[in-house]
């Protein structure tokens, strides 16, 4: 029988969703990611640009390195509470041109921040980057499946992410403590020794209004860089929704095939029985599975014909 005559059946219909997904993941590229990598850089030259021309001189007045260093010498130990300093990455601003509230701003990095930084690399190495996202904008209950690829995906990062990076990484599984000798090194970088007051806060500092500006920029990278984060899942995962209703009203493979053109180059299965009529799809619909194959057409007729690319499958599809 030949394959677009093949009728399809439950087994076929999961092999066909899993397929796309990671059709969609891997081999369709679209403005959102390359959104995703300038709010990438974007993110990491303001963030430093920042801690040099507003952090490190207001610091330098304010706490001294070298009046800090002295004062350090009379910590007791570890402990917090019998230490006359401490090492931070947040720091608490109020304009002095204005009478707006003071903010707080912060070196070290969120969890959605992180995985959107290391979305690509977690990706090529068949993990889910997106899977909080996911979870977030549908408010599914957080079942084993999501713990288990959580867990993964955090240990890759542990793995990949750079040591400034993993030693300001703040989220619910890993705290690298500032004051631990293993990652002091690590976050050295966005981190300044600051009287023990009893946290941030009470450390609230004025600043001129070049100054005030330029940590508003910082902090619109900060969401700029996980807002793109999420609009590459929600027009992703759109595009995997399309799809998907399709494949669950066809009847035949041909119906598919009708808005999924190169699915013979993803796909392979013998044939079975089974039986449903095929609905109407809407035209956004057919305009954005239309427009994802010819962007794997165009990025195909880009790629060397001697160069074989091997994609992993494993991990794309979405967490039930």
């Amino acid at each position: 029988m030949e394959a677009n005559k093949l009728r399809l059946n439950q087994q076929k219909r999961q092999l066909l969703k899993r397929e796309w997904a990671s059709t969609v993941w891997n081999k369709t590229p679209m403005e959102v990611e390359d959104n995703l990598r300038l709010a990438i850089d974007n993110y990491r030259t303001v963030k430093q640009q920042t801690w040099d021309n507003v952090i490190t001189p207001i610091m330098d007045d304010k706490f001294p390195l070298e009046d800090m260093h002295i004062l350090a010498k009379y910590d007791r130990g570890s402990n917090h509470y019998r230490s006359f300093t401490e090492v931070d990455q947040c720091f608490y601003f109020k304009p002095s041109h204005t009478d707006s509230s003071e903010a707080q701003y912060k070196w070290t990095i969120s969890d959605d921040e992180m995985r959107a930084l290391y979305h690509f690399e977690l990706q090529a190495k068949g993990h889910q980057a997106t899977l909080n996202v996911e979870y977030d904008e549908t408010r599914r209950d957080q079942n084993p499946h999501y713990h288990e690829k959580t867990n993964a995906t955090t240990t890759e990062l542990n793995e990949i992410a750079k040591p400034l990076d993993r030693g300001l990484w703040h989220n619910n599984n890993y705290r690298y403590n500032s004051s631990s000798n293993e990652y002091s090194d690590d976050i050295s970088a966005f981190s300044r020794i600051v009287p023990n007051t009893g946290g941030c806060h009470t450390r609230s500092m004025m600043c001129e209004e070049s100054h005030w500006e330029q940590l508003k920029m910082y902090a619109q990278a900060q969401s700029g860089l996980t807002n793109a984060h999420r609009e590459l899942w929600k027009v992703k995962s759109e595009l995997i929704k399309d799809m998907h209703s399709i494949i669950d009203q066809a009847k035949f493979l041909a119906e598919v095939q009708e808005y999924w053109t190169d699915v013979d180059e993803c796909v392979s299965f013998e044939t079975s029985e089974i039986s449903r009529e095929l609905s109407i799809v809407s035209d956004d619909t057919k305009e954005r599975l239309k427009h994802s194959l010819a962007v794997r057409q165009s990025a195909r007729e880009q790629q060397p014909k001697e160069v074989e690319v091997a994609v992993p499958t494993q991990g794309f599809a979405l967490v039930n």
